[in-house]
């Protein structure tokens, strides 16, 4: 990601900790998956989740989708609970789904179970 290390730099020591830890979980998975063809991993990595019920992160979804659009680094658009559940469904189901998928590739992935 663009000013990754940055970010890194500014984030406080829960949140590295965090990134390190996930960093470090999906490189055992695609080494696993492009080493010995064992697991097949799936990466969705989804940006703020809502649904109709969230009354309290209701504001904070047109914010998070105009600094996606304008480009702010570390910002993917929001995503719906339906959405992202369906992906993951779909992508268990689809053997060509491998990989970081994002909030587009979700939502494209989503449709195949509808």
């Amino acid at each position: 990601m663009p000013f990754g290390k940055t970010v890194d730099g500014l984030a406080p020591e829960w949140l590295n900790k965090y990134l390190i830890a996930k960093r470090a979980v999906e490189s055992r998975l695609k080494e696993s998956n492009e080493s010995k063809g064992t697991i097949r991993s799936a990466i969705f990595r989804p940006s703020l989740i809502w649904d109709w019920t969230k009354f309290d992160v209701l504001p904070a979804i047109p914010i998070f989708n105009a600094a996606a659009a304008i480009g702010v680094p570390f910002v993917d658009k929001t995503v719906r609970i339906e959405t992202l559940a369906d992906a993951i469904v779909a992508g268990v189901e689809s053997d060509d789904v491998s990989g970081v998928q994002r909030v587009d590739e979700m939502e494209e992935i989503s449709q195949r179970v509808r």
